[in-house]
């Protein structure tokens, strides 16, 4: 146990020492990168490696099942939750930008100025805040309008400053493209709330497979059985609940997957 202590210590400071110079790269990206959501799954995989080490350097190798079994079930859990709660913010992301498009191409048609009609759209739509104070100050507003469209859930504004681009080298009028941009956007809206209710389903049905052992083990109780016993007492038990709760995750995050991947506008 010693041993392994001391190897897994030299394999963290051999994997941590050559990241170091990196560190500076990384600070320096940090500014000019968009702000991305953390991958969540090589944390999440990196924290299950650690909790099943753990507990086999305490209990053994019945330890470090019990352990995994249990790190998988809450991670996978984390994850999906995780995931929905992503895929809300961005949805709200999207409704918002459809909503302020449509604003802000009524008040240019009605005569604002674009700065005034920037500051009144954003009071309703805040996403549009930082554009409007930008653009205030006289800074470049398609470069501010792109810097929040590269945001998760924001990627229309990126359509509205090359809509703006466009207008300001060919004189062109704002309102017809920005008129055209909002229609986009809100039949994108709509398609997507369409498929969201479709995927909804499937969704479920995913995540209700994913129970589907444990309905296995009432069935084994119901015929007069001990499964759970079977499971943590042998040693073809143990594998079988180790390759059970991988299945099982396994197919939870892979029609999470095929759900968000089928959702996605193209």
């Amino acid at each position: 146990m010693a041993a392994l202590s001391g190897l897994l210590l030299v394999a963290a400071v051999a994997l941590w020492r050559p990241l170091r110079p990196w560190r500076r790269v990384l600070v320096r990206a940090r500014a000019t990168r968009p702000e991305r959501p953390v991958r969540l799954i090589p944390v999440l995989l990196i924290g299950v490696l650690f909790i099943t080490v753990a507990g086999w350097l305490l209990a053994g190798d019945r330890g470090a099942v019990l352990s995994g079994v249990a790190a998988s079930c809450s991670a996978t859990a984390v994850w999906t939750i995780t995931q929905a709660h992503r895929a809300h913010q961005r949805n709200r992301a999207a409704d918002e930008v459809a909503r302020g498009s449509s604003e802000l191409a009524a008040l240019l048609r009605a005569g604002h100025p674009p700065a005034r009609a920037l500051g009144l759209v954003a009071e309703s739509a805040p996403c549009f805040a930082e554009s409007a104070a930008h653009f205030r100050i006289g800074g470049d507003l398609t470069e501010a309008l792109q810097r929040v469209g590269d945001r998760p859930g924001y990627e229309g504004l990126c359509g509205l400053a090359a809509t703006w681009r466009i207008a300001q080298r060919t004189g062109a009028s704002m309102t017809t493209f920005l008129d055209d941009l909002a229609t986009r956007l809100i039949d994108e809206r709509e398609l997507r709330r369409s498929v969201g209710t479709e995927l909804a389903a499937a969704r479920m049905t995913g995540r209700l497979l994913g129970f589907l052992p444990l309905v296995g083990l009432g069935m084994g109780y119901l015929i007069g059985g001990d499964p759970v016993a079977f499971l943590i007492s042998s040693v073809g038990g143990l594998w079988c609940l180790a390759l059970g709760v991988a299945l099982a995750v396994a197919g939870v995050v892979w029609s999470e997957k095929l759900a968000d991947r089928a959702g996605q506008l193209r």
